[in-house]
């Protein structure tokens, strides 16, 4: 079959042909009798110097459309800054806060503010080309090293990666991993047991211009849906809600399991906020910009890197603010002033996964947990229903309750919360439909979630002696929750979103017999269900998607997995994505977790348990 075309006419790119380009009309399309739909203008060239063709535009909604269908008229504060305006003019100091820098084990203190920064007044307008000056600095964290595997672990043990490579170099494969050696950086302090692979490098999965042909259609219909107008100029007042728009439509592509499930829930909740919600049009300004450049590269710029400064600490002081407000005595007020406190959350939080160790998303997770806790419908006597937080109007809501159980799956921490795990009547059919949740962001079923809150909780309640038809009642549910896997209009795309979720049912085995069964990794259902996962992830190809969005369950199984090759599996497939090799990030330090954990099990020559994962965690992440 003749390739695909990426520069050709609309036609041959529709039906996947390869076009011979001839203007004005392609002779292939004429020669077929199909109608030839003509050309995409070209753009600047790409970084390579190659002049591409522009994708299709976005349909041309006027902005009066908008005002008359999604909301009042869009007017502009007259007050604003004019377009050249910088944002550090724009700055004003606010109340001082920092997020806090303790190291140790979760206390019951949500939050401490012992340093001063500046923050941006909520009255401000930032726009999108604005020139970004701050004096915040780039990093709060200075990373000493890991303690030695044979240190005691205190709560004053200092926490960061456990093993920075000097250069992405540093890494190998190996295609036999048997062959493991100690890292080079550790072999002179006499420690052994350190996973490092010798062999030919691998390359790291990037966002490539292949891929994004790949996914052209996809993308195109996500970008069409999402976005209102074409975005001319980002510096015009008319412009800026469609220029958030384009950011969001850019990032979604990146971050999102089925981008074409969120285009609706997340364009209504940007709009609504930006249109009932004119002191916060700064931040969502100042947040566009920066999801805008992350659809570019993972890898963010210093200039960008201080905006999720900016933001994050934003965030802590709209917490702050929220924590120091009295009480209006009236329950539903309350909960809509926790509502508005957690907008944006979810960006914010999802960000910092390229940018920001585990230690830093679980502290303002639990900075975060009153306001949380506020905003749920329940009273404050009774616990969380987690299956109607998972499918609540909220976004933020489902996303807080789902970061949660994600958090304590990878990491062996308890739950921020106790749930209420049952299903009430209303809320059991439409878990079954498969249309809601928040399966679309990360490609685990919203019933998972809830079934690994449920194992927690099982095991806080009866630990070790747990009755055998509850291990028997869980694995019956999870081979019965459906996996809806939509059709794309790439086949290999859906094969791929097909193996993700068929990994995270073998995942679902993996943590149950580790965490309720409390099994060791050499149990023959964990070696069984760890074998089965990663020969499943073998038969697609590694590549940004599907690994990123494996890059969770790899965690629970690599910690499961008790064969060396399936280790080497796993860490192949980790190393392969770009926030696995950048210090600080997230996948840095879920990476060392699993390089700890398999060093400290073969020096004292036993198979893990899941306890060791915990301990893992403490050590490289501090949380």
């Amino acid at each position: 079959m003749p390739p695909r075309s990426t520069a050709g006419c609309y036609t041959c790119k529709r039906r996947k042909k390869k076009c011979d380009e001839t203007q004005p009309q392609c002779l292939r399309c004429v020669k077929s009798g199909k109608e030839c739909e003509g050309y995409a203008p070209l753009e600047n060239p790409d970084g390579r110097g190659i002049m591409r063709r522009g994708k299709v535009a976005p349909g041309r909604t006027g902005v009066s459309q908008l005002q008359s269908s999604d909301g009042p008229n869009l007017v502009e504060d007259k007050s604003s800054s004019p377009p050249g305006t910088k944002l550090s003019d724009q700055q004003d100091n606010s109340s001082p806060l920092t997020p806090p820098l303790d190291s140790g084990p979760p206390s019951s203190q949500w939050f401490s503010a012992d340093k001063a920064a500046s923050l941006p007044s909520q009255g401000a307008v930032w726009y999108p080309t604005a020139v970004v000056q701050s004096s915040l600095p780039l990093a709060e964290e200075k990373y000493t090293g890991l303690p030695t595997p044979f240190a005691s672990l205190s709560p004053n043990a200092k926490s960061g990666p456990a093993y920075p490579p000097s250069s992405p170099d540093d890494y190998w494969i190996n295609s036999s991993p048997e062959d493991v050696k100690p890292l080079p950086a550790l072999q002179n302090s006499g420690l052994v047991g350190y996973y490092q692979f010798s062999g030919p490098s691998f390359p790291h999965a990037s966002i490539s211009e292949a891929e994004e042909e790949d996914d052209l259609e996809d993308n195109v219909r996500v970008k069409q849906e999402m976005c209102i107008v074409p975005v001319l100029d980002p510096n015009t007042a008319d412009n800026t809600l469609p220029f958030v728009l384009e950011c969001y439509a850019r990032w979604i592509n990146l971050v999102v399991f089925e981008p074409t499930k969120a285009v609706h829930p997340m364009k209504e909740s940007i709009i609504h906020q930006f249109i009932h919600s004119p002191d916060k049009r700064s931040t969502i300004i100042l947040l566009a910009n920066t999801i805008g450049s992350l659809g570019k590269s993972i890898q963010l710029s210093s200039k960008m890197m201080s905006l999720v400064h900016m933001l994050r600490t934003y965030a802590y002081q709209t917490i702050y603010e929220f924590m120091s407000r009295q009480s209006t005595n009236d329950p539903e007020t309350d909960r809509q002033q926790a509502l508005n406190t957690l907008d944006l959350m979810m960006e914010v939080v999802l960000m910092q996964r390229y940018s920001y160790s585990m230690s830093t998303i679980a502290r303002l997770m639990e900075a975060a947990a009153p306001v949380f806790r506020q905003a749920c419908p329940e009273p404050m006597n009774q616990y969380v229903n987690l299956p109607r937080a998972v499918l609540s109007p909220s976004i933020n809501i489902r996303h807080f309750a789902t970061t949660d159980v994600i958090i304590s799956i990878t990491t062996g921490r308890p739950l921020l919360f106790r749930y209420d795990v049952t299903y009430p009547p209303d809320i059991l059919e439409q878990f079954q439909d498969g249309r809601y949740g928040m399966q679309w962001l990360h490609g685990i079923a919203d019933q998972y979630i809830v079934l690994l809150a449920r194992i927690n909780v099982l095991f806080e309640e009866f630990g070790t002696s747990i009755n055998p038809r509850y291990i028997t009642e869980i694995e019956d549910e999870i081979r019965e929750v459906a996996t809806f896997t939509d059709r794309s209009a790439d086949p290999v795309v859906t094969i791929w979103k097909f193996t993700v979720r068929e990994c995270w049912k073998l995942t679902m085995y993996v943590y149950l017999y580790m965490v309720l069964c409390r099994t060791s990794t050499a149990d023959p259902r964990v070696l069984n269900s760890v074998k089965s996962y990663v020969r499943l992830m073998e038969t697609v190809k590694p590549g940004r998607n599907p690994d990123s969005f494996l890059y969770i369950p790899m965690i629970i199984v690599g910690a499961s997995a008790y064969r060396k090759q399936d280790r080497a599996v796993i860490q192949r497939r980790m190393l392969g994505l770009q926030e696995c090799i950048f210090p600080g990030s997230c996948g840095y330090d879920a990476m060392n977790m699993l390089i700890d954990l398999w060093a400290r099990t073969e020096a004292e020559d036993r198979p893990a348990v899941w306890d060791d994962l915990r301990e893992s965690a403490y050590r490289v992440t501090g949380v």
